[in-house]
């Protein structure tokens, strides 16, 4: 009986250099896929909270957020059923808070003076 060894054949540098390559790139875009998502999820500009009565749902809120949320220069809203209040954040030079309040106003619902949050 014989036993053959089996020819162990080394990986070339070539595929060596190929494949640390693709491995480089792959870290590459991960991390600027996670810089871009950490800086999108910011919201950037001025945060103000807006009491809101009228609302009885959640129904009500949600209708409240997806239409400032539509506003043009909205970059976040936060609706809370439970503390009455809105709170958005929004680029001054796009928008003002006085049309936001106007949308909010427009639903059936009374949007009161934004108070700038801390």
């Amino acid at each position: 009986m014989t036993i053959r060894s089996a020819k162990t054949r080394l990986p070339s540098a070539r595929l060596v250099a190929l494949l640390s390559l693709v491995a480089l790139l792959l870290a590459v875009i991960f991390a600027v896929g996670m810089a871009t998502s950490s800086a999108s999820d910011k919201a950037v500009g001025t945060t103000v909270i807006v009491p809101v009565t009228g609302m009885s749902c959640v129904s009500c809120a949600a209708t409240i957020k997806r239409t400032v949320k539509n506003i043009d220069g909205v970059s976040n809203v936060e609706v809370s059923l439970a503390a009455r209040t809105m709170r958005v954040t929004y680029a001054p030079a796009r928008v003002s808070p006085d049309r936001i309040v106007a949308a909010v106003n427009a639903l059936g619902y009374q949007a009161g003076t934004p108070v700038e949050a801390k």
